[in-house]
């Protein structure tokens, strides 16, 4: 179906974008919040009376109670851990469909707790929205803890590229209201050339700034081309939606803007830093960060990742065991004297006991796609015949063997990163380990011993083969 508003934009915009440029813009989003929150205090904040307040909009709902209990140095301090530790979540992508949306309501009472408090800068009012987009939009699927435990990478798709479209076309209109609103208060008389120079040096004299620059002293000395200077500025805010519908104008625009945003601090003492930082969400950081794989410095940590990222521990659904291989049981790998050691531990650690054996005695019967990855994990074979690996096998272990309340607690989403980060690192290292294996070579396995068979008691005592598997292959569908 074609949106007719959005018919000729794909000519320039591309609609469809990877969910990592999505998963980097909430990242320094929710990142800008967590450095700013950090760096205040805000146990002055809590020593001021809640008598002063003049709650403003929906901070108007809350009760003077909730005041006298926040508007305290432990309140305020108890207010700052909260943000921290739900907007670090947020920023590193960790539970995101509940962080993000956590984060958006700490952040919005803070705000709407100094705006109550006579604060107003209009600074971080575009970020604030981008909140508030990033809560409800899939900004987990790239770029983030989560998105590491389900192995499989999504493709590019306009459910990550409308979020994006949207923040863009926010910032737009931020700087094309700003320029109007400008013309509606003061008309033409804006462009005068004492203008631009008298409310400079006014806010340069004043105390309420971090920096003193004296730029604003200069000023008058250029004041016959302030009109041109000031036209000019209220011209690009006026026309900086251009910049997301164009990309050739782009960079022309935001190197405008950068310059603007100097020339505001140097000439008035005001920083905007957060909104010069909401600049990211036009930035294609997926090809930013292929670039960054082929350097020296993030190379190999880039192929670390893509090496136990491309592991999938589920298959498609037509990916089912054969008819001979037994349901409900653990595979394993009988030549790796670590797996037989912990397949041991698993067997005393359970109530119930559970079937396993060594792949190699059932090679026959495992698809293609599963054989590729048993010198990587191990694999449980469902009732239904669907196989699952890793951390996920693990898991159905610990619940076939009696511990399912420990499986439903490593499966659910707070730890399932960690139990899935878990498995791989120990199945990567497992030959640094005592009665540790050798690893075969990158896409091979042992296979059947040499009379065509393995031991199958589980014992770990299969002697090991050599029949090669083909080469592996990246799986990249996802299912469930």
């Amino acid at each position: 179906m074609k949106l007719p508003l959005f018919s000729k934009l794909p000519q320039t915009y591309p609609l469809a974008q990877a969910p990592e440029t999505l998963g980097v813009v909430r990242a320094i989003v929710h990142g800008f919040f967590l450095l700013a929150i950090l760096t205040t205090s805000f146990d002055a904040i809590g020593r001021l009376p809640a008598a002063i307040l003049r709650p403003t909009g929906v901070m108007r709902w809350v009760s003077w109670e909730v005041y006298d209990a926040i508007l305290t140095p432990g309140g305020m301090m108890a207010l700052k851990c909260a943000l921290v530790l739900t907007l670090m979540c947020s920023t590193i992508g960790y539970c995101t469909r509940v962080t993000t949306k956590m984060s958006l309501l700490l952040v919005v009472f803070y705000q709407g707790i100094l705006r109550s408090l006579g604060h107003y800068n209009h600074d971080e009012m575009v970020a604030l929205y981008f909140l508030l987009i990033l809560a409800f939009v899939p900004c987990g699927d790239g770029f983030s803890i989560d998105s590491l435990a389900r192995g499989a990478r999504y493709a590019a798709s306009r459910v990550y590229g409308y979020p994006i479209l949207l923040m863009q076309l926010v910032m737009g209109f931020a700087y094309f209201s700003a320029g109007l609103l400008k013309l509606a208060k003061s008309g033409f008389s804006y462009f005068g050339p004492d203008v631009l120079p008298i409310l400079a040096i006014q806010h340069s004299l004043d105390n309420l700034h971090d920096t003193e620059f004296r730029m604003a002293f200069w000023l008058p000395t250029i004041r016959s081309i302030m009109p041109v200077i000031v036209i000019s500025t209220v011209a690009w805010e006026i026309l900086f939606p251009a910049a997301v519908a164009f990309r050739k104008l782009r960079w022309w625009w935001l190197g405008v803007g950068a310059f603007f945003h100097i020339t505001t601090m140097l000439t008035m003492n005001i920083i905007f830093w957060t909104q010069f930082a909401m600049y990211a969400v036009f930035v294609d950081w997926a090809a930013v960060g292929r670039w960054l794989a082929t350097t020296r410095l993030f190379g190999k940590f880039a192929a670390w990742v893509r090496s136990i990222r491309q592991i999938s521990e589920r298959f498609p659904a037509d990916v089912v065991a054969g008819t001979n291989l037994p349901r409900e049981t653990l595979l394993w790998d009988g030549s790796c004297g670590f797996c037989a050691d912990m397949v041991q531990r698993l067997h005393r650690f359970g109530p119930r006991s559970f079937k396993a054996m060594p792949f190699q005695s059932v090679a026959s019967e495992l698809p293609p796609p599963v054989m590729q990855l048993t010198d990587k994990q191990m694999h449980w074979v469902n009732a239904d015949g669907r196989i699952v690996g890793g951390s996920t096998a693990l898991v159905e272990v610990l619940a076939a063997s009696g511990r399912s309340i420990l499986a439903a607690l490593l499966d659910s989403p707070p730890l399932r990163p960690f139990t899935w980060l878990g498995y791989r690192l120990a199945a990567r290292h497992r030959n640094r380990t005592d009665g540790a294996c050798a690893l075969p070579p990158a896409g091979h396995a042992n296979g059947k011993n040499g009379n065509g068979n393995a031991n199958g008691n589980g014992s770990g005592n299969g002697k090991p083969g050599n029949a090669r598997h083909a080469p592996a292959k990246i799986l990249t569908r996802f299912e469930g």
